[in-house]
Protein backbone atom coordinates (compact mmCIF):
# COMPACT_ATOMS: atom_id res chain seq x y z
CA UNK A 1 0.00 0.00 0.00
CA UNK A 2 2.78 2.44 0.84
CA UNK A 3 4.47 1.64 -2.49
CA UNK A 4 1.29 2.42 -4.43
CA UNK A 5 0.87 5.67 -2.53
CA UNK A 6 4.47 6.57 -3.30
CA UNK A 7 3.91 5.98 -7.03
CA UNK A 8 0.68 8.03 -6.95
CA UNK A 9 2.47 10.96 -5.42
CA UNK A 10 5.15 10.73 -8.08
CA UNK A 11 2.54 10.89 -10.91
CA UNK A 12 0.90 13.89 -9.23
CA UNK A 13 4.22 15.60 -9.18
CA UNK A 14 4.76 14.82 -12.87
CA UNK A 15 1.37 16.28 -13.98
CA UNK A 16 2.47 19.97 -13.96
CA UNK A 17 5.59 19.09 -15.94
CA UNK A 18 3.53 17.20 -18.54
CA UNK A 19 1.07 20.11 -18.83
CA UNK A 20 3.94 22.54 -19.27
CA UNK A 21 5.44 20.37 -22.01
CA UNK A 22 2.10 20.39 -23.89
CA UNK A 23 1.96 24.19 -23.71
CA UNK A 24 5.53 24.45 -25.00
CA UNK A 25 4.70 22.16 -27.92
CA UNK A 26 1.59 24.18 -28.81
CA UNK A 27 3.54 27.44 -28.58
CA UNK A 28 6.30 26.09 -30.81
CA UNK A 29 3.70 24.90 -33.31
CA UNK A 30 2.09 28.36 -33.42
CA UNK A 31 5.51 30.00 -33.86
CA UNK A 32 6.35 27.61 -36.68
CA UNK A 33 3.09 28.37 -38.50
CA UNK A 34 3.60 32.13 -38.04
CA UNK A 35 7.13 31.81 -39.35
CA UNK A 36 5.93 29.91 -42.42
CA UNK A 37 3.24 32.57 -43.05
CA UNK A 38 5.75 35.39 -42.68
CA UNK A 39 8.18 33.64 -45.00
CA UNK A 40 5.48 33.34 -47.65
CA UNK A 41 4.59 37.02 -47.29
CA UNK A 42 8.24 38.04 -47.44
CA UNK A 43 8.79 35.86 -50.49
CA UNK A 44 5.71 37.39 -52.16
CA UNK A 45 6.93 40.90 -51.44
CA UNK A 46 10.47 40.11 -52.52
CA UNK A 47 9.15 38.79 -55.82
CA UNK A 48 7.25 42.04 -56.43
CA UNK A 49 9.34 44.63 -58.26
CA UNK A 50 7.71 47.70 -56.60
CA UNK A 51 8.04 49.80 -59.73
CA UNK A 52 6.84 53.39 -59.59
CA UNK A 53 4.20 54.55 -62.02
CA UNK A 54 6.75 56.36 -64.17
CA UNK A 55 8.76 53.15 -64.58
CA UNK A 56 5.61 51.21 -65.44
CA UNK A 57 4.82 53.79 -68.12
CA UNK A 58 8.29 53.59 -69.64
CA UNK A 59 8.22 49.80 -69.53
CA UNK A 60 4.88 49.80 -71.39
CA UNK A 61 6.47 51.82 -74.20
CA UNK A 62 9.50 49.57 -74.67
CA UNK A 63 7.80 46.92 -76.87
CA UNK A 64 6.79 49.67 -79.30
CA UNK A 65 10.08 51.60 -79.21
CA UNK A 66 11.03 51.05 -82.85
CA UNK A 67 7.56 51.99 -84.08
CA UNK A 68 7.38 55.06 -81.81
CA UNK A 69 10.77 56.37 -82.83
CA UNK A 70 10.00 55.88 -86.52
CA UNK A 71 6.61 57.62 -86.38
CA UNK A 72 7.66 60.48 -84.11
CA UNK A 73 11.08 60.78 -85.77
CA UNK A 74 13.05 60.94 -82.52
CA UNK A 75 14.79 58.75 -79.98
CA UNK A 76 12.43 57.52 -77.25
CA UNK A 77 14.89 58.80 -74.65
CA UNK A 78 14.35 62.31 -76.04
CA UNK A 79 10.54 62.14 -76.11
CA UNK A 80 8.28 64.02 -73.69
CA UNK A 81 5.79 61.84 -71.81
CA UNK A 82 2.69 63.55 -70.39
CA UNK A 83 0.39 61.92 -67.86
CA UNK A 84 -3.15 63.16 -68.49
CA UNK A 85 -6.73 62.58 -67.39
CA UNK A 86 -7.92 62.54 -71.02
CA UNK A 87 -8.38 59.30 -72.94
CA UNK A 88 -7.36 60.88 -76.24
CA UNK A 89 -6.71 57.48 -77.85
CA UNK A 90 -10.44 56.70 -77.80
CA UNK A 91 -11.03 59.36 -80.46
CA UNK A 92 -9.31 56.99 -82.90
CA UNK A 93 -11.73 54.10 -82.33
CA UNK A 94 -14.37 55.01 -84.96
CA UNK A 95 -11.65 55.08 -87.63
CA UNK A 96 -9.87 51.96 -86.40
CA UNK A 97 -13.03 49.90 -86.07
CA UNK A 98 -15.04 51.64 -88.78
CA UNK A 99 -17.88 51.58 -86.26
CA UNK A 100 -19.26 53.59 -83.34
CA UNK A 101 -22.45 53.04 -81.37
CA UNK A 102 -24.81 55.82 -82.50
CA UNK A 103 -26.61 55.74 -79.15
CA UNK A 104 -23.50 55.98 -76.95
CA UNK A 105 -22.69 59.24 -75.21
CA UNK A 106 -19.81 61.27 -76.64
CA UNK A 107 -17.90 63.70 -74.45
CA UNK A 108 -17.16 67.21 -75.61
CA UNK A 109 -13.43 66.49 -75.66
CA UNK A 110 -13.81 63.41 -77.87
CA UNK A 111 -16.21 65.17 -80.23
CA UNK A 112 -13.88 68.14 -80.64
CA UNK A 113 -10.84 65.92 -81.17
CA UNK A 114 -12.63 63.69 -83.69
CA UNK A 115 -13.52 66.73 -85.80
CA UNK A 116 -9.84 67.66 -86.14
CA UNK A 117 -8.34 64.20 -86.71
CA UNK A 118 -6.52 63.79 -90.03
CA UNK A 119 -5.36 60.18 -89.57
CA UNK A 120 -4.74 57.49 -86.95
CA UNK A 121 -2.34 54.55 -86.87
CA UNK A 122 -1.48 51.66 -84.53
CA UNK A 123 1.61 49.41 -84.52
CA UNK A 124 1.46 46.63 -87.14
CA UNK A 125 0.64 43.12 -85.95
CA UNK A 126 -0.83 44.48 -82.74
CA UNK A 127 -4.30 43.28 -81.69
CA UNK A 128 -6.44 46.07 -80.30
CA UNK A 129 -7.94 45.36 -76.89
CA UNK A 130 -11.36 47.02 -76.48
CA UNK A 131 -13.34 47.36 -73.24
CA UNK A 132 -17.10 47.43 -73.81
CA UNK A 133 -19.26 49.05 -71.15
CA UNK A 134 -23.05 48.87 -71.31
CA UNK A 135 -24.84 52.12 -70.53
CA UNK A 136 -28.21 53.78 -70.95
CA UNK A 137 -28.71 55.26 -74.42
CA UNK A 138 -28.69 59.05 -74.43
CA UNK A 139 -29.42 59.72 -78.10
CA UNK A 140 -32.42 57.45 -78.44
CA UNK A 141 -35.25 58.76 -80.57
CA UNK A 142 -38.10 60.25 -78.57
CA UNK A 143 -40.53 60.29 -81.48
CA UNK A 144 -41.86 56.83 -80.70
CA UNK A 145 -43.79 55.80 -77.62
CA UNK A 146 -41.71 52.64 -77.34
CA UNK A 147 -37.98 52.43 -77.97
CA UNK A 148 -36.45 49.47 -79.71
CA UNK A 149 -33.92 47.30 -77.89
CA UNK A 150 -31.12 48.96 -79.88
CA UNK A 151 -32.33 52.44 -78.95
CA UNK A 152 -32.66 51.63 -75.25
CA UNK A 153 -29.01 50.82 -74.51
CA UNK A 154 -25.56 51.65 -75.79
CA UNK A 155 -21.99 50.45 -75.48
CA UNK A 156 -19.13 52.81 -74.79
CA UNK A 157 -15.68 51.66 -75.91
CA UNK A 158 -12.27 52.09 -74.36
CA UNK A 159 -8.98 51.21 -76.10
CA UNK A 160 -6.60 49.42 -73.70
CA UNK A 161 -2.83 49.02 -73.98
CA UNK A 162 -2.54 49.94 -77.64
CA UNK A 163 -0.53 53.05 -78.61
CA UNK A 164 -2.23 55.18 -81.25
CA UNK A 165 -0.54 57.76 -83.45
CA UNK A 166 -2.85 60.74 -84.03
CA UNK A 167 -2.28 63.44 -86.62
CA UNK A 168 -4.39 66.49 -85.93
CA UNK A 169 -5.16 69.56 -87.99
CA UNK A 170 -3.18 72.67 -86.90
CA UNK A 171 -0.68 70.60 -84.88
CA UNK A 172 2.80 70.66 -86.52
CA UNK A 173 3.82 67.26 -85.09
CA UNK A 174 1.85 64.06 -84.40
CA UNK A 175 1.54 62.52 -80.94
CA UNK A 176 0.97 59.05 -79.52
CA UNK A 177 -1.72 58.38 -76.91
CA UNK A 178 -1.79 55.25 -74.75
CA UNK A 179 -3.61 53.74 -71.77
CA UNK A 180 -1.30 51.94 -69.29
CA UNK A 181 -2.68 49.52 -66.72
CA UNK A 182 -0.55 48.37 -63.79
CA UNK A 183 -0.68 47.01 -60.24
CA UNK A 184 0.60 49.30 -57.51
CA UNK A 185 1.78 46.63 -55.07
CA UNK A 186 0.95 43.43 -53.15
CA UNK A 187 -1.30 45.30 -50.71
CA UNK A 188 -3.40 46.89 -53.44
CA UNK A 189 -6.77 45.28 -54.14
CA UNK A 190 -7.35 46.78 -57.57
CA UNK A 191 -5.71 47.55 -60.87
CA UNK A 192 -4.54 51.10 -61.58
CA UNK A 193 -4.38 52.87 -64.92
CA UNK A 194 -2.83 55.97 -66.41
CA UNK A 195 -3.45 57.79 -69.69
CA UNK A 196 -0.30 59.16 -71.32
CA UNK A 197 0.74 61.16 -74.37
CA UNK A 198 4.15 60.90 -76.08
CA UNK A 199 5.46 63.61 -78.40
CA UNK A 200 8.57 65.54 -79.35
CA UNK A 201 9.86 68.46 -77.34
CA UNK A 202 9.25 70.80 -80.27
CA UNK A 203 5.50 70.18 -80.12
CA UNK A 204 4.92 70.80 -76.40
CA UNK A 205 3.75 74.42 -76.65
CA UNK A 206 1.23 73.88 -79.43
CA UNK A 207 0.02 70.62 -77.86
CA UNK A 208 -0.78 72.31 -74.52
CA UNK A 209 -2.66 75.05 -76.38
CA UNK A 210 -4.52 72.34 -78.26
CA UNK A 211 -5.53 70.65 -74.99
CA UNK A 212 -6.88 73.97 -73.72
CA UNK A 213 -9.08 74.25 -76.77
CA UNK A 214 -10.38 70.71 -76.25
CA UNK A 215 -11.22 71.24 -72.57
CA UNK A 216 -12.60 74.78 -72.78
CA UNK A 217 -15.92 75.06 -70.90
CA UNK A 218 -18.94 74.26 -73.03
CA UNK A 219 -21.55 75.61 -70.63
CA UNK A 220 -22.82 72.16 -69.59
CA UNK A 221 -23.31 71.23 -65.95
CA UNK A 222 -21.53 68.06 -64.85
CA UNK A 223 -21.23 65.72 -61.87
CA UNK A 224 -17.99 64.01 -60.82
CA UNK A 225 -18.47 61.22 -58.25
CA UNK A 226 -15.18 60.11 -56.70
CA UNK A 227 -13.00 58.37 -59.29
CA UNK A 228 -15.88 57.75 -61.70
CA UNK A 229 -16.20 59.39 -65.09
CA UNK A 230 -17.76 62.84 -65.21
CA UNK A 231 -21.45 62.80 -66.17
CA UNK A 232 -23.42 65.54 -67.88
CA UNK A 233 -26.37 66.76 -65.80
CA UNK A 234 -29.72 67.20 -67.50
CA UNK A 235 -30.81 70.71 -68.33
CA UNK A 236 -32.67 72.55 -65.59
CA UNK A 237 -33.24 76.28 -65.19
CA UNK A 238 -34.49 78.44 -62.36
CA UNK A 239 -37.54 79.31 -64.46
CA UNK A 240 -38.61 75.66 -64.48
CA UNK A 241 -38.84 75.57 -60.68
CA UNK A 242 -41.59 76.78 -58.39
CA UNK A 243 -39.71 78.34 -55.49
CA UNK A 244 -40.61 80.18 -52.34
CA UNK A 245 -39.57 83.88 -52.50
CA UNK A 246 -37.25 83.29 -49.54
CA UNK A 247 -35.41 80.56 -51.43
CA UNK A 248 -35.10 82.82 -54.47
CA UNK A 249 -33.50 85.52 -52.33
CA UNK A 250 -31.22 83.33 -50.21
CA UNK A 251 -30.10 80.88 -52.88
CA UNK A 252 -30.79 81.93 -56.48
CA UNK A 253 -29.98 85.63 -56.15
CA UNK A 254 -27.05 85.06 -53.82
CA UNK A 255 -25.59 82.30 -56.01
CA UNK A 256 -25.70 84.39 -59.17
CA UNK A 257 -24.37 87.48 -57.40
CA UNK A 258 -21.37 85.48 -56.20
CA UNK A 259 -20.12 85.07 -59.76
CA UNK A 260 -20.76 88.71 -60.60
CA UNK A 261 -18.73 89.99 -57.65
CA UNK A 262 -15.47 88.09 -57.95
CA UNK A 263 -13.45 91.29 -58.31
CA UNK A 264 -15.16 92.81 -55.27
CA UNK A 265 -14.26 89.75 -53.14
CA UNK A 266 -10.63 90.12 -54.14
CA UNK A 267 -10.53 93.87 -53.57
CA UNK A 268 -11.95 93.37 -50.09
CA UNK A 269 -9.39 90.58 -49.50
CA UNK A 270 -12.18 88.16 -48.75
CA UNK A 271 -11.94 84.46 -49.59
CA UNK A 272 -13.74 83.93 -52.87
CA UNK A 273 -15.90 80.99 -51.80
CA UNK A 274 -19.42 80.33 -50.61
CA UNK A 275 -21.33 77.71 -48.63
CA UNK A 276 -25.00 76.71 -48.64
CA UNK A 277 -26.85 74.21 -46.45
CA UNK A 278 -30.21 73.19 -47.97
CA UNK A 279 -32.57 71.39 -45.61
CA UNK A 280 -36.19 70.33 -45.34
CA UNK A 281 -38.50 67.34 -45.86
CA UNK A 282 -37.71 65.06 -48.81
CA UNK A 283 -39.21 65.86 -52.19
CA UNK A 284 -39.28 69.65 -51.94
CA UNK A 285 -36.80 70.64 -54.60
CA UNK A 286 -33.35 70.63 -53.01
CA UNK A 287 -31.86 68.49 -55.78
CA UNK A 288 -33.68 70.42 -58.51
CA UNK A 289 -32.39 73.71 -57.11
CA UNK A 290 -28.83 72.35 -57.18
CA UNK A 291 -29.25 71.28 -60.81
CA UNK A 292 -30.55 74.73 -61.71
CA UNK A 293 -27.62 76.38 -59.94
CA UNK A 294 -25.08 74.20 -61.76
CA UNK A 295 -26.76 74.76 -65.13
CA UNK A 296 -26.93 78.52 -64.62
CA UNK A 297 -23.12 78.73 -64.62
CA UNK A 298 -22.13 75.54 -66.45
CA UNK A 299 -20.34 74.20 -63.35
CA UNK A 300 -19.03 70.78 -62.36
CA UNK A 301 -20.07 69.39 -58.98
CA UNK A 302 -17.56 67.16 -57.20
CA UNK A 303 -18.96 64.69 -54.71
CA UNK A 304 -18.46 61.25 -53.16
CA UNK A 305 -20.63 58.57 -51.65
CA UNK A 306 -20.21 59.25 -47.95
CA UNK A 307 -21.76 55.93 -46.92
CA UNK A 308 -19.61 53.75 -49.17
CA UNK A 309 -17.53 51.45 -46.96
CA UNK A 310 -14.45 52.16 -49.08
CA UNK A 311 -14.68 55.96 -48.79
CA UNK A 312 -12.54 57.57 -46.08
CA UNK A 313 -10.82 60.84 -45.12
CA UNK A 314 -8.36 60.65 -48.01
CA UNK A 315 -11.20 60.52 -50.53
CA UNK A 316 -12.84 63.62 -49.05
CA UNK A 317 -9.52 65.44 -49.17
CA UNK A 318 -9.09 64.54 -52.85
CA UNK A 319 -12.57 65.83 -53.68
CA UNK A 320 -11.83 69.22 -52.13
CA UNK A 321 -8.45 69.46 -53.84
CA UNK A 322 -9.87 68.48 -57.24
CA UNK A 323 -12.66 71.04 -56.90
CA UNK A 324 -10.09 73.74 -56.06
CA UNK A 325 -8.09 72.81 -59.17
CA UNK A 326 -11.21 72.97 -61.36
CA UNK A 327 -12.58 76.19 -59.85
CA UNK A 328 -15.01 77.70 -60.27
CA UNK A 329 -16.75 74.50 -59.21
CA UNK A 330 -19.07 73.03 -56.60
CA UNK A 331 -18.53 70.51 -53.80
CA UNK A 332 -21.75 68.59 -53.12
CA UNK A 333 -22.29 66.80 -49.78
CA UNK A 334 -25.64 65.00 -49.65
CA UNK A 335 -27.41 63.79 -46.49
CA UNK A 336 -24.84 65.52 -44.32
CA UNK A 337 -27.07 65.24 -41.24
CA UNK A 338 -27.02 61.44 -41.51
CA UNK A 339 -23.28 61.34 -42.15
CA UNK A 340 -22.37 63.62 -39.23
CA UNK A 341 -25.22 63.45 -36.69
CA UNK A 342 -25.25 65.14 -33.31
CA UNK A 343 -25.44 61.69 -31.70
CA UNK A 344 -22.06 60.77 -33.18
CA UNK A 345 -23.45 57.48 -34.51
CA UNK A 346 -22.60 57.42 -38.22
CA UNK A 347 -22.16 54.83 -40.96
CA UNK A 348 -19.55 56.82 -42.87
CA UNK A 349 -15.82 56.29 -42.48
CA UNK A 350 -15.19 59.98 -43.16
CA UNK A 351 -14.43 61.70 -39.86
CA UNK A 352 -16.07 64.90 -38.68
CA UNK A 353 -12.65 66.41 -38.04
CA UNK A 354 -11.61 65.79 -41.64
CA UNK A 355 -14.77 67.49 -42.90
CA UNK A 356 -14.09 70.52 -40.69
CA UNK A 357 -10.48 70.64 -41.85
CA UNK A 358 -11.59 70.62 -45.49
CA UNK A 359 -14.25 73.28 -44.96
CA UNK A 360 -11.84 75.58 -43.13
CA UNK A 361 -8.57 74.78 -44.89
CA UNK A 362 -6.86 76.03 -48.00
CA UNK A 363 -8.30 73.11 -49.98
CA UNK A 364 -11.68 74.86 -49.99
CA UNK A 365 -10.06 77.22 -52.45
CA UNK A 366 -10.88 80.17 -54.66
CA UNK A 367 -14.09 79.89 -56.67
CA UNK A 368 -15.31 76.83 -54.78
CA UNK A 369 -18.91 76.65 -53.57
CA UNK A 370 -19.87 74.02 -51.01
CA UNK A 371 -23.50 72.85 -51.11
CA UNK A 372 -24.71 70.42 -48.46
CA UNK A 373 -28.17 68.88 -48.13
CA UNK A 374 -30.01 67.35 -45.20
CA UNK A 375 -33.49 66.72 -43.91
CA UNK A 376 -33.03 67.99 -40.34
CA UNK A 377 -30.18 70.41 -39.52
CA UNK A 378 -31.06 70.15 -35.82
CA UNK A 379 -29.73 66.57 -36.01
CA UNK A 380 -26.44 67.80 -37.50
CA UNK A 381 -23.33 67.89 -35.33
CA UNK A 382 -23.19 71.40 -33.86
CA UNK A 383 -19.48 71.78 -34.71
CA UNK A 384 -20.33 72.07 -38.41
CA UNK A 385 -22.57 75.12 -37.93
CA UNK A 386 -20.81 76.65 -34.94
CA UNK A 387 -18.13 78.47 -36.90
CA UNK A 388 -19.26 81.25 -39.28
CA UNK A 389 -18.12 80.87 -42.88
CA UNK A 390 -18.59 77.15 -43.22
CA UNK A 391 -22.13 77.66 -44.51
CA UNK A 392 -23.05 81.25 -45.31
CA UNK A 393 -26.69 80.44 -46.00
CA UNK A 394 -28.87 77.87 -44.23
CA UNK A 395 -31.99 77.57 -46.38
CA UNK A 396 -35.22 75.74 -45.59
CA UNK A 397 -37.09 73.94 -48.38
CA UNK A 398 -40.52 73.41 -46.73
CA UNK A 399 -43.63 71.77 -48.08
CA UNK A 400 -45.21 74.20 -50.58
CA UNK A 401 -47.73 76.78 -49.46
CA UNK A 402 -51.22 76.94 -51.04
CA UNK A 403 -50.00 79.65 -53.45
CA UNK A 404 -47.04 77.50 -54.54
CA UNK A 405 -49.22 74.41 -54.95
CA UNK A 406 -51.54 76.35 -57.23
CA UNK A 407 -48.59 77.74 -59.19
CA UNK A 408 -47.07 74.27 -59.51
CA UNK A 409 -50.19 72.70 -61.04
CA UNK A 410 -50.60 75.60 -63.47
CA UNK A 411 -46.99 75.17 -64.55
CA UNK A 412 -47.53 71.44 -65.04
CA UNK A 413 -50.52 72.02 -67.34
CA UNK A 414 -51.36 75.37 -68.92
CA UNK A 415 -55.11 74.63 -69.08
CA UNK A 416 -55.27 74.61 -65.28
CA UNK A 417 -54.76 78.38 -65.30
CA UNK A 418 -58.41 78.80 -66.29
CA UNK A 419 -59.72 76.04 -64.02
CA UNK A 420 -60.99 76.15 -60.46
CA UNK A 421 -58.09 74.74 -58.46
CA UNK A 422 -59.35 75.74 -55.01
CA UNK A 423 -60.44 72.25 -53.93
CA UNK A 424 -57.31 70.59 -55.33
CA UNK A 425 -55.11 73.11 -53.53
CA UNK A 426 -57.01 72.61 -50.27
CA UNK A 427 -56.99 68.81 -50.45
CA UNK A 428 -53.25 68.68 -51.20
CA UNK A 429 -52.31 70.49 -47.99
CA UNK A 430 -49.13 68.98 -46.54
CA UNK A 431 -48.03 67.49 -49.85
CA UNK A 432 -44.41 67.85 -50.91
CA UNK A 433 -43.58 68.85 -54.49
CA UNK A 434 -42.78 65.20 -55.15
CA UNK A 435 -46.31 64.17 -54.12
CA UNK A 436 -47.85 66.94 -56.20
CA UNK A 437 -45.93 65.65 -59.20
CA UNK A 438 -47.08 62.10 -58.50
CA UNK A 439 -50.71 63.28 -58.29
CA UNK A 440 -50.39 64.93 -61.69
CA UNK A 441 -48.75 61.82 -63.21
CA UNK A 442 -51.51 59.56 -61.85
CA UNK A 443 -54.20 61.83 -63.27
CA UNK A 444 -52.47 62.09 -66.64
CA UNK A 445 -52.04 58.31 -66.92
CA UNK A 446 -55.66 57.72 -65.99
CA UNK A 447 -56.95 60.14 -68.60
CA UNK A 448 -54.48 58.91 -71.21
CA UNK A 449 -55.71 55.34 -70.83
CA UNK A 450 -59.28 56.63 -71.17
CA UNK A 451 -58.30 58.66 -74.24
CA UNK A 452 -59.50 61.94 -72.73
CA UNK A 453 -57.64 65.14 -71.81
CA UNK A 454 -56.50 65.59 -68.23
CA UNK A 455 -58.96 67.55 -66.11
CA UNK A 456 -59.42 68.81 -62.55
CA UNK A 457 -61.68 65.90 -61.60
CA UNK A 458 -58.94 63.37 -62.35
CA UNK A 459 -56.37 65.47 -60.53
CA UNK A 460 -58.59 65.68 -57.44
CA UNK A 461 -59.15 61.92 -57.46
CA UNK A 462 -55.39 61.39 -57.62
CA UNK A 463 -54.88 63.71 -54.66
CA UNK A 464 -57.45 61.78 -52.63
CA UNK A 465 -55.86 58.49 -53.64
CA UNK A 466 -52.44 59.63 -52.49
CA UNK A 467 -53.88 61.04 -49.28
CA UNK A 468 -55.21 57.64 -48.30
CA UNK A 469 -52.34 55.55 -49.56
CA UNK A 470 -49.92 53.73 -47.31
CA UNK A 471 -47.05 55.53 -48.99
CA UNK A 472 -48.36 58.90 -47.91
CA UNK A 473 -49.35 57.56 -44.50
CA UNK A 474 -45.73 56.59 -43.82
CA UNK A 475 -44.67 60.16 -44.59
CA UNK A 476 -47.17 61.96 -42.36
CA UNK A 477 -44.76 62.69 -39.55
CA UNK A 478 -41.83 63.86 -41.68
CA UNK A 479 -43.92 65.82 -44.17
CA UNK A 480 -45.95 67.80 -41.65
CA UNK A 481 -49.16 66.30 -42.98
CA UNK A 482 -52.45 67.75 -41.78
CA UNK A 483 -55.33 65.37 -42.25
CA UNK A 484 -58.60 66.50 -43.70
CA UNK A 485 -61.43 66.93 -41.21
CA UNK A 486 -63.61 64.43 -43.05
CA UNK A 487 -63.09 61.86 -45.80
CA UNK A 488 -64.13 62.80 -49.33
CA UNK A 489 -65.93 60.74 -51.89
CA UNK A 490 -64.20 60.24 -55.20
CA UNK A 491 -65.68 61.81 -58.26
CA UNK A 492 -66.61 59.55 -61.13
Amino acid sequence: MSAIRKNTLTLAQLAPALESAVHVAERDNVKRKMSQSLNKQMLHELNHNYLTRSLFVKRALEPHQEWLEGRLQLKLADAIIFETDLALYNAALPRLLEYSDPYAETTTVMARLAEQLLSVEVPPMFSSHIELTRERAVHASLRHARRSAEESCAYSMNLVGCPVLLKVRDLPVPFVALNVKYHSGPNSDCECEQDIVVLSRAGVSTFVSFLKSLTAPDGKARLKVGYEDTQVIGKCSWDQLVLDPTIISLLKDDFEAFFQREEWFRQMRLPYRRGYLLHGPPGNGKTSAIKAALNSQGLTAHTLRLFDEHVDDNDLDRVFKRAAQDGPSVILLEDIDRAFPRSGVSKTKVSLQQLLNCLDGVASGEGVITIATGNAPTELDAAILRRPGRFDRVILFPNPSPELRRQYFIQMHASFAQADLDEVVEESAGFSFALLREAFIMAAQSDFSGERPIDISSLLNSVWSLRGSLLFGSMKASAGFAESSSPRRRRS
